[in-house]
């Protein structure tokens, strides 16, 4: 692909990611930087902000760097300003706003679902914004110190290993607070990836997998398209990218020699490739296709995903194929846990077989039935599962809950649980709503009546003491003794009964996922143990009218029911374990449970996923003509490993011939 063409294609891509309000990552395979400078100046005058680091320099073992990085480097706002950095960004935004400043940050905070530190950082500068002010409270934070004169709320978390990824997402949010666009962040000089040790060269490439699955979850980036951009020596080098099975299968294109279109997951500038002439007729079609109405955003945001090889974050019912079973067994567990006590479900299936998508159509179904849903993942950049005091928050920022509350215009809509709180302290209606919640609990011989009564002083709400209790920032540095732990645990149990109270939610869906990632390389017996012990917690029927689904591959539950018996032996008698954290019931539920099975796709099946999405596309860009499509189909269906893979290729396909032609 010619440089230009690539500029091109890149703005296109930018602007779809940033109407669809997604994130996606790419591979740019560049000799030189000049074309990557020249997408960059061309981004900037179209009102994106952008922001560059060096893997060279930061490494992507080290995320809280390259965030560190990316922040210093933002260039944001006019074209003709020279002005690099967030600090930099907040005082623009301040002196176009004047005496607004404030209000037009509160009202843009919220509706982009900027919160944390970030957010407080930032307002705590444009409120004292009154010609040249200091930034050095941004500018610790960034260095990884806690300022703790921000403002009356709780601690602020460091930037670090821990924070770094929802970090990242946060500042995507910023920069459109501050008016951007979207984001382009350009990671250059990657090849130094391949030149790093062993460990930090797979922890590298773990975290880039784990951006490119997550970067637009909830509390991910959005309207952002992230480009890791190196020499040849990325992709062709020995330890290359491609050398790291799960990191290949999400960047590698499936028909490598085909010209790459805007959204491509790989993309080669280098003058050795074979690709450079084939490019000839992409340029007038990135013009000839039509841009895509608003009408159409939710069937973009699915066919983006789908490209990067990865499920829709919304269910959506055109490519839904054999969920008829699930459904059935979705009723029973919703039924059966609108008691006092919880259900637990294994939802059991192969990497790429549609696990995602199953668990997408519950969050779906669980929502529509008012239940907030709750994600706790096992993954590289969040190794805490059995350290409730420091995933709580992780988890809270995860959960999306069906609300009622119209302080904000919000009713019907999912929520994030902290947009929930600002929400019922922002109205008077729901202040009252939520004093009368907390004294009904404080009442109660519930184990959270002391939480509940550590928020009221003289029957109002404390609400510096709430907002601390409920953002549990103050534990997430705090060591695993058991106080902490239980501390957490409650902290969790009166965010779901206040829900239920305030907002009329039922019991919660709990998710826990990438449970293999417990039996990769590096992972001892201990680590196991302890992450198991916070598994009797929410798996073992301690939270109330709950359900619980554990999603795994057919190994690792094997793994997990061969070792159950002897971990959670060793767990009972230890005697700093919790009886919130129930490894019996734990054991017999892994023993007794009858997984959920993500049944194979017969082919007929197949064929017909392939013409969903080829149904979604069309709505999209319109009508291609594929005499051959059936013909296709059929072989693709063939060669697809996976579900998965084939909705990808079924996407390449579609994409090349709406901007391609052929």
């Amino acid at each position: 692909m010619s440089a230009r063409t690539f500029v091109d294609a890149q703005l296109r891509a930018l602007s779809e990611v940033a109407l669809a309000e997604l994130a996606t990552v790419s591979v740019v395979v560049a000799p030189d930087r000049d074309a990557l400078d020249t997408l960059e100046d061309r981004a900037v005058v179209e009102g994106y902000a952008v922001a560059h680091a060096s893997l060279d320099e930061h490494g992507l073992h080290g995320l809280a760097e390259v965030v560190r990085a990316l922040a210093g480097s933002v260039h944001l706002g006019s074209a003709r300003s020279k002005k690099r950095g967030l600090v930099s960004a907040l005082q623009a935004f301040a002196d176009k706003h004047g005496k607004r400043t404030l209000d037009a940050f509160d009202d843009r905070a919220r509706a982009e679902g900027l919160v944390g530190e970030l957010r407080r950082l930032s307002r705590a500068f444009l409120e004292n914004a009154t010609g040249k002010v200091s930034g050095k409270r941004i500018d610790a934070w960034l260095a990884g110190q806690a300022p703790s004169d921000v403002d009356a709320g709780p601690g602020l978390r460091t930037l670090g290993p821990a924070t770094a990824k929802s970090a990242l997402g946060a500042m995507t949010r910023l920069f459109r607070v501050l008016g951007a666009r979207g984001t382009l962040f350009v990671l250059d000089e990657g090849e130094a990836l391949v030149d790093l040790s062993p460990a930090r060269r797979d922890l590298a490439y773990t975290v880039l997998r784990e951006l490119i699955d997550n970067a637009d979850g909830r509390g991910g980036m959005v309207a952002t398209k992230l480009l890791v951009a190196g020499d040849s020596k990325l992709v062709t080098r020995r330890h290359a990218i491609f050398d790291h099975e799960a990191l290949a299968t999400r960047v590698m294109t499936l028909e490598p020699e085909a010209a790459p279109t805007p959204h491509a997951t790989l993309v080669r500038l280098d003058e050795g490739a074979d690709l450079l002439d084939r490019d000839r007729t992409l340029l007038p079609k990135l013009s000839e296709v039509p841009r895509v109405p608003e009408a159409r955003v939710p069937h973009l945001r699915a066919l983006l995903r789908l490209a990067q090889g990865l499920p829709p974050l919304e269910a959506t019912t055109e490519l839904t194929v054999g969920l008829d079973d699930v459904d059935s067994r979705i009723d029973q567990l919703f039924q059966t846990s609108s008691h006092d006590g919880s259900v637990f479900a294994v939802l059991v299936g192969e990497y790429g077989a549609g696990k995602t998508h199953h668990l997408l159509h519950l969050e779906a179904r669980a929502v529509a039935a008012r239940r907030p849903v709750m994600r706790l993942a096992v993954e590289r950049l969040d190794e805490d599962v059995g350290n409730p005091q420091r995933h709580l928050r992780r988890l809270l920022e995860s959960a999306i809950v069906p609300t009622t509350n119209d302080a904000s215009g919000t009713r019907g809509r999912s929520l994030g649980v902290f947009a929930v709180l600002e929400g019922w302290l922002a109205s008077e209606t729901t202040r009252r709503k939520l004093i009368e919640a907390l004294e009904a609990l404080e009442e109660s011989d519930s184990e959270v009546a002391g939480h509940a009564s550590s928020c009221l002083v003289d029957g109002a709400i404390d609400e510096r003491a709430l907002v601390t209790m409920l953002s549990a920032l103050d534990l997430v540095e705090k060591p695993g003794a058991s106080s902490y732990r239980r501390d957490a645990y409650r902290r969790l149990l009166l965010w779901l009964e206040l829900l239920a109270r305030v907002e009329g939610c039922e019991g919660p869906v709990v998710i826990l996922d990438e449970a293999e990632n417990l039996y990769r390389p590096g992972v001892s017996r201990s680590e196991r143990r302890t992450a198991l012990r916070s598994l009797g917690f929410y798996c073992g029927g301690t939270i109330p009218r709950a359900c619980v689904v554990l999603a795994v591959t057919p190994e690792t539950l094997v793994s997990l029911r061969e070792e159950a018996g002897a971990l959670l032996d060793e767990i009972e008698e230890q005697v700093t374990a919790l009886p919130q954290e129930d490894v019996a019931m734990l054991r017999r539920r892994l023993l007794r449970a009858r997984p959920l099975e993500v049944k194979k796709l017969d082919a007929e099946q197949r064929r017909e996923l392939a013409e969903r999405v080829r149904i979604v596309h069309g709505k999209v860009r319109g009508k291609v003509n594929d005499p051959d499509w059936a013909a296709w189909v059929e072989r693709a269906q063939k060669e697809s490993k996976t579900p998965r893979e084939l909705l990808r290729r079924a996407v390449e396909h579609l994409e090349r011939l709406a901007f391609v032609g052929s």
